[in-house]
């Protein structure tokens, strides 16, 4: 968003977001609207008149949950498509109002060009510049400046940084919560936070209940270099759907075991802890949707998912899957390509479906890597997502937890050499070598299907490699004969520390956590 040739877009952009934002909470074209549709308020979105959604009496027992977004299944890359492309609309909708605001001329005339060529950036948080910066500047700054035919320079407030929520969102499950921001001094819980109206969405807050950006930073820098980087060099070698979509299932479904330990879900998983930390909004999945970084974070989702399109062009959704259950489907429904994802509208009275979405040009927009024909685009993006000192061989650890067991988002840290380590023990050790986020509803979410379905399964993987090279741990330990004996391996299951730390900070037992294998 900084190159000089995008100004005009840039401004358009963030002038457009930042009316999106200003809209009342009971507009479905607000930014407040949209976002509650990945999980709070839990309310049914842009009905049409005299419309209504199947379930008319629903409450938390019902086998299916009040909300319509898809985790855990094989719909997670496409719903999300039209979820970004919605607020894209919306956005482009504003700024072309502000646009017919500047009235006649050339410099007039350009802004209107520009506008046309608007599409939402994405924020890459594996990139190589993520690895030694963390998130843009942009992303703190409560002010950014933009120029329009009249004026240069007009300083405005920054609607990347954060969202100040219109109305109450979250619950209080308890009389004087400690995670409530009018009190002081803030101490999150893990439970999902509680934001009263007038409060901004923060990241990794303090007790003062304020972001802090250098903590934030901290640990988006230590997840790009273990996590991210190494998880979606896997992602990219993933050739089916089923392993690919999403981060696991549950015990006794078809194909119940399918979910990846490297799929697209489980990385994504682990940029909203790294981004929210401990009580900031993005680690909580019933208000992550409120943070605006949490759609740029999707779009790159989105354009990892259309390369790895490119890269795999043969393979496609495969209709082995049923829902839990959302505001529009029956629990135990079969999906598949042709699975409405609600709550976007094609037309009036149609949906987008996955095959609708496929091919990201018919819907109008592109990726810088994929202008042109690549046969090395794999290649290529094995490359620049390549962990760092990759060897000939490397290592890497298998975890299948229960997701709802905990009843709300936590870690699973993985330590090599370190027996001692517990939930104290700081992310930056270099012995720590990787975790696995889990991204699970609290206990008191709306969402049914959490409720309903308390042994799903998260699937995820921790590549030991490079903790290994920082701890002088031999990992090209071959044999002669060319056969691998477990008890001769450099590394011994003896040295492997796993520690359970949930979003309060406090630590749990293993088998209290969920932990499977």
């Amino acid at each position: 968003m900084s190159r000089p040739e995008y100004k005009k877009q840039r401004d358009l952009f963030l002038q457009g977001f930042a009316e999106v934002q200003k809209r009342d909470a009971d507009d479905p074209k607000s930014f407040f609207a949209v976002a509650g549709i990945h999980g709070l308020p839990f309310a049914p979105y842009d009905l049409l008149p005299g419309e209504k959604i199947p379930l008319t009496d629903w409450h938390k027992g019902e086998p299916r949950w009040g909300g319509y977004c898809h985790h855990g299944d094989i719909l997670f890359p496409t719903w999300h498509r039209p979820y970004v492309l919605l607020l894209e609309m919306l956005i482009c909708e504003a700024a072309e109002e502000i646009v017919n605001n500047y009235g006649d001329g050339e410099e007039a005339d350009e802004y209107k060009k520009e506008l046309e060529k608007v599409r939402f950036p994405y924020w890459d948080w594996a990139s190589p510049s993520t690895l030694i910066q963390g998130i843009p500047s942009v992303f703190f700054d409560e002010y950014v400046y933009i120029d329009n035919p009249k004026s240069k320079n007009v300083r405005i407030r920054n609607p990347l940084r954060a969202y100040t929520l219109p109305v109450n969102v979250g619950t209080l499950s308890l009389v004087g919560d400690i995670s409530n921001p009018t009190q002081r001094p803030y101490n999150p819980g893990a439970e999902t936070p509680y934001t009263p109206a007038g409060y901004a969405t923060v990241r990794h807050p303090d007790s003062n209940y304020l972001t802090v950006a250098d903590t934030t930073n901290l640990n988006v820098v230590t997840f790009c270099s273990s996590v991210l980087r190494p998880t979606i060099y896997q992602v990219l070698l993933v050739n089916k759907w089923l392993q690919f979509s999403n981060h696991g299932t549950s015990p006794g479904e078809v194909n119940g075991n399918y979910g990846h330990f490297s799929s697209i879900e489980v990385v994504h998983d682990a940029v909203h802890d790294a981004i929210g930390g401990t009580g900031g909004h993005m680690s909580y999945p019933d208000v992550a949707g409120f943070d605006p970084i949490f759609f740029l974070h999707h779009a790159n989702v989105d354009r990892l998912f259309a390369i790895w399109q490119a890269c795999h062009p043969d393979v496609w959704i495969i209709g082995n899957n049923y829902t839990k259950g959302t505001f529009t489907a029956e629990a135990q429904k079969p999906i598949d390509e042709k699975t409405d994802l609600t709550p976007f509208r094609k037309t009036q009275d149609t949906y987008w479906n996955s095959d609708d979405v496929r091919d990201i040009k018919t819907l109008g927009y592109n990726y810088p890597e994929l202008r042109s024909e690549n046969k090395r685009l794999l290649i290529d993006m094995l490359n620049y997502y390549h962990p760092n000192n990759y060897l000939r061989y490397h290592w890497k650890l298998t975890l299948t937890v229960k997701k709802n067991k905990v009843g709300s988002p936590f870690q699973i840290r993985v330590f090599l050499d370190l027996p001692t380590a517990d939930a104290s023990t700081p992310i930056n050790s270099s012995n720590f070598a990787g975790l696995v986020s889990i991204f699970a509803r609290g206990k008191e979410t709306n969402c049914g299907n959490c409720i309903s379905n308390p042994d799903a399964i998260v699937n995820g993987s921790v590549d030991l490699t490079t903790c290994m090279q920082r701890l002088f741990i031999d990992q090209n330990n071959e044999p002669d004969d060319g056969t691998i004996d477990p008890s001769s391996a450099s590394l011994q299951p003896n040295q492997i520390t796993l520690v359970v730390v949930l979003k309060d900070g406090s630590g749990m037992s293993l088998e209290d956590a969920g932990l499977i294998t």
